[in-house]
């Protein structure tokens, strides 16, 4: 009784929210479509976006709309927007979504939307996330008759995308475009229209390019300039579903956004150095994956099984990785856009390019160079170095820069335990091949290394970067068992004193096993996967080569 009197109550708060008849609705949206500063696009934002450190990012948009601040001006393409092209209006639609919860991946992280509430269209509406609107809604009216035959459109008013195209609807619907939700990348709210057509005199036809949607080349190519009667607005927010949606089709990749608010909101205590990094430097998203190989064996009297795959890092979890994946160098990738003369970016027309493996010529990207470090988190001491990594082709993994720095892999000193680390890409002024090579090893050198002086010294400026914490664990352990064994081995064969059975069991083993809560006197440090526990058969060498498939 009480969830239903709870139920019956939102109703009402919900329904107090949307505007309820429809000639009231139609005035509330013609005075919205025509506020000239209501939306990420309005007057305010030349004065944003004009000056030197403006973000093209956060600037973007499409150009051929840069002079149109008002929803109704962008929709019409017209400076000066009159309300008569509005004149003919007497439906007000109701677009209700049915949002249902869902799983989705997006910027290498697993994010969660249990959300069931229905959102209704409102030109007062607070702005809804991508993902609640992932779904077409329903559309109706006061009015609405079955044999009735409408053309309805949805357009993205601030991307100029076209989202949505039935006809004949509701009596004999045919879908021309599917729908698809807006791709709202940035934190302001974006307006997706919806509009509706009387049947015209001719067959509707979906327009050519669904990038740029030209409202009057439609209305007058389809004879519709004075059939159109209805109107109505989703306000949309952003959302990971969004900036993922954009970065797949590789438009404009904003993930680094999500980065700098969980930073900002949520600092990491023990991050030492990253506490210190100018976060809002930051301008793009940095991808990281280790190799990951295959392995079956029992260490410390527990079973591992591990598959070949590519393990990717996720700054904006908590999650660890083994040691063990970290012992060759990562695959280092970037989005990088062009840069553009005006603020007003086009990033559906400007040369992308996913780093890795590109043959793409880019001469705008030809003079810019990036740095990549990868640091201690709580020391800053150094574990990689690269210079001079081009732009157009960012892989550092491949040699694209120079080397500085070998790699070092990201190995905590004790066992059962995790340890921070920084990946740092940093965008460079001029060549730094003129620099002087870091000495080999974790030496003293590298432990005295200071990013943010570094960082200062070379006028470098902080383009993206990724965090990670390596675990001493079990799949480690095994490997430096093994490496301990195989030493053992060396060593006793040397003494005369090698047999089938020598060099499984060490004092290093007992040490390793113990800080995993394995009793010393359990003697099982390692074995292959294909034996028991209890019997080890064969020799060593056949343990060594047995373990990484």
């Amino acid at each position: 009784m009480l969830q239903r009197l709870l139920l019956f109550f939102y109703i009402i708060c919900h329904v107090a929210g949307v505007c309820r008849d429809t000639e009231t609705c139609i005035e509330r949206i013609k005075e919205v479509v025509a506020a000239p500063r209501r939306f990420w696009f309005g007057e305010q934002r030349s004065a944003l976006c004009s000056h030197r450190n403006a973000k093209n990012l956060e600037c973007g948009g499409p150009p051929q709309l840069a002079n149109f601040h008002s929803i109704a001006s962008r929709l019409f393409r017209v400076k000066t927007y009159h309300s008569a092209y509005l004149r003919n209006l007497n439906i007000f639609p109701r677009v209700t979504y049915r949002a249902s919860p869902g799983h989705y991946r997006a910027c290498e992280h697993d994010f969660f939307s249990g959300n069931t509430s229905a959102v209704e269209a409102d030109p007062d509406m607070e702005p809804v996330e991508p993902f609640r609107i992932r779904k077409r809604p329903e559309i109706s009216w006061s009015e609405l008759q079955f044999d009735d035959q409408y053309t309805i459109v949805f357009t993205d008013v601030g991307y100029a995308t076209l989202n949505f195209l039935a006809v004949d609807f509701p009596k004999a619907t045919k879908y021309l475009k599917d729908y698809e939700p807006t791709e709202n990348y940035r934190p302001s709210p974006n307006p997706m229209v919806v509009l509706i057509f009387r049947k015209g005199r001719i067959e509707v036809e979906a327009p050519k390019s669904e990038e740029d949607f030209d409202l009057p080349q439609f209305m007058l190519k389809n004879e519709l300039e004075d059939d159109l009667v209805g109107l109505s607005l989703i306000v949309a927010s952003s959302d990971p579903f969004a900036i993922e949606k954009q970065r797949l089709k590789g438009k404009v990749d904003y993930c680094h956004s999500l980065l700098q608010n969980r930073l900002s909101s949520n600092p990491p205590r023990h991050h030492t150095i990253l506490n210190r990094l100018p976060i809002d430097e930051i301008d793009s998203w940095l991808s990281v994956s280790f190799d990951q190989h295959a392995m079956n064996a029992n260490v410390c009297c527990q079973r591992i099984m591990l598959p070949k795959t590519s393990v990717f890092l996720d700054p904006l979890g908590d999650v660890s990785i083994s040691a063990l994946t970290t012992l060759t160098p990562p695959s280092i990738s970037s989005m990088r856009i062009t840069s553009s003369e005006s603020n007003y970016i086009n990033y559906h027309r400007q040369t992308r390019n996913f780093v890795e493996h590109s043959n793409i010529s880019l001469p705008e990207l030809s003079n810019e160079k990036f740095t990549l470090a990868i640091i201690d988190a709580h020391h800053g001491h150094l574990h990689w170095l690269e210079v001079d990594i081009p732009a157009a082709n960012l892989n550092a993994a491949n040699g694209n820069g120079q080397t500085k720095a070998d790699y070092v892999p990201l190995i905590p000193k004790k066992p059962s335990t995790c340890h921070s680390y920084l990946f740092v890409l940093l965008a460079q002024p001029s060549s730094m091949e003129t620099l002087k090579p870091f000495c080999e090893g974790m030496c003293e050198e590298r432990k005295k290394f200071r990013l943010e002086l570094f960082k200062q010294q070379h006028g470098l400026r902080l383009s993206a970067l990724s965090t990670v914490s390596s675990c001493y664990d079990l799949p480690y352990a095994y490997h430096i068992l093994m490496k301990d064994a195989s030493q053992n081995r060396t060593m006793d064969q040397r003494r005369g004193k090698y047999h089938r059975a020598s060099s499984l069991h060490s004092p290093m083993s007992s040490e390793v096993c113990a800080a995993f809560h394995v009793s010393p006197h359990h003697k099982c440090p390692i074995s292959s996967g294909a034996l028991s526990s209890g019997w080890l058969s064969g020799t060593l060498v056949f343990i060594v080569v047995a373990h990484f498939l």
